[in-house]
């Protein structure tokens, strides 16, 4: 009868915890959005009826659905699993939390369960945000919270997929396999969190290496990002052509950088100070390209000097054959537009000292 008597509280109230999802998951989107805190995903979801009625089943012990904390769940997982502690303090400060139902199944499971590392909250909202309108319906409401990071996600979706929801359960001659498996995911963890570290620190760097030693700095996305915010002298010649064509001059993007390394790769440029010398040396022709054909954007990106010189380059690779085999190669014009290009391109390497 007790069972009866809850599946009949979810039935009337199902709404209710559709709505308590919805706005949960809007709210924790919205705090981690201003604490500058980016997860991989958010996912929200109600517990369904025949889910809830197993479990009923099986644990035979609950007298209301108030006692069940999860039919409303949060699942956050991160890029970096580093980024479970910065979730979690933001969590516990703007939540009220039942210690006694939430976990962290880091500390208390064993090395070999990679996949079950997350951390789960029981959380419900404070006094202060329960008053608000637009929460006051949701007040002394419990949800579940689950943080992992999406390698800790991955081995736990695979995990449950082979089956096997208990260690006991693998056999032998499987689970060493999985043992191993785990401590290579968590290395894995490990390594992406120092692989981003020392790309954010490269980043804070390069800018400084590239005035003072640009001959050190290879090209890659972040170099010339910053060569083209730093350079002097681009940025003179950028303003040159801007001021020729008639358009607005805004900031080079970190992906519209990475459009330049294509190019680099091709001519076999490999470091700032080749780059800059090659601008030094061509810096007429450059212009003289921007002059010749007018654009039809409204505005070019700092680094444009860069992409002409690219095209004075190509513009002395050999034959007009050649030269369309380049531009069918960087995908540069449109197709039909190609075999035009790629004669007025060697005309105009003629005019290249």
């Amino acid at each position: 009868m007790a069972k009866d008597v809850l599946v009949n509280e979810y039935d009337e109230n199902e709404q209710l915890y559709t709505q308590f999802s919805a706005s949960m998951e809007s709210l924790i989107s919205t705090l981690l959005s201003a604490s500058n805190v980016t997860p991989h995903t958010i996912s929200a979801r109600v517990k369904d009826r025949s889910s809830l009625l197993k479990k009923i089943e099986k644990k035979d012990k609950y007298a209301s659905l108030a006692e069940l904390t999860d039919i409303v769940g949060l699942r956050i997982i991160t890029h970096y699993s580093d980024d479970v502690d910065l979730i979690s303090a933001l969590i516990e400060q703007e939540f009220l939390v039942d210690t006694e139902n939430s976990i962290d199944k880091r500390a208390s499971l064993d090395p070999d369960r990679f996949g079950y590392l997350s951390l789960h909250y029981v959380v419900s909202l404070s006094e202060t945000r329960s008053n608000l309108i637009e929460y006051s319906k949701f007040a002394q409401m419990k949800f579940e919270i689950q943080i992992r990071s999406i390698l800790q996600h991955t081995w736990a979706e695979l995990e449950h997929d082979i089956g096997y929801k208990s260690k006991i359960e693998i056999p032998k001659l499987v689970r060493r396999k999985f043992s191993q498996l785990a401590g290579l995911l968590e290395l894995a963890d490990d390594q992406f969190i120092q692989i981003r570290d020392e790309l954010e620190s490269y980043e804070s760097d390069v800018q400084e290496t590239i005035v003072h030693a640009p001959q050190d700095v290879s090209v890659d996305k972040v170099s010339i990002y910053n060569y083209a915010k730093s350079s002097e002298l681009l940025t003179e010649i950028d303003t040159e052509i801007s001021k020729i064509m008639g358009v607005e001059l805004i900031e080079l993007t970190k992906e519209n950088a990475g459009r330049h390394i294509k190019y680099l790769d091709y001519f076999r440029i490999e470091t700032i100070s080749q780059l800059e010398d090659l601008v030094v040396k061509y810096r007429d022709s450059i212009i003289k390209r921007a002059s010749d054909i007018p654009t039809v954007n409204s505005h070019v990106s700092k680094g444009i000097s860069a992409f002409y010189l690219y095209q004075v380059l190509s513009s002395k690779i050999g034959t007009k054959e050649e030269i369309h085999e380049y531009l069918d190669q960087m995908s540069l014009c449109p197709e039909d537009d190609r075999e035009d290009f790629a004669a007025y391109l060697y005309d105009f390497g003629k005019t290249v000292a």
